[in-house]
């Protein structure tokens, strides 16, 4: 699910366990990660966790990508209560996206 820099505010705020890919459009490795993290993200829905994943264009909100600390992408970033406790940055594999996953929890 795409956010609003309002919308991942309000996630962030709410202490809610997430995870956010931060890509562009024009990102090739961006475009290779969008696949991953949809079949991972409908895995979490179907298993019922608590955590859930989300997407955030940096090209729509350059100030909140940069309050995020964003400085290369793909980046992904796991928040639980409010902070923001794992980062990776580039592409990634399904199997460490879910090792993301179980460090968010």
């Amino acid at each position: 699910m795409k956010l609003t820099s309002e919308e991942l505010q309000s996630k962030i705020d709410s202490g809610e366990k997430f995870i956010v890919d931060l890509y562009a459009d024009w990102c090739g490795p961006c475009r290779m990660l969008g696949p991953i993290v949809e079949k991972v993200s409908n895995k979490l829905k179907e298993e019922g966790s608590d955590v859930s994943i989300y997407k955030f264009n940096i090209e729509e909100d350059k100030d909140m990508a940069s309050r995020l600390g964003v400085r290369s992408i793909p980046a992904l970033k796991g928040f639980n209560g409010g902070e923001n406790v794992i980062n990776k940055v580039g592409l990634i594999s399904e199997n460490q996206l879910m090792d993301m996953v179980k460090e968010v929890i």
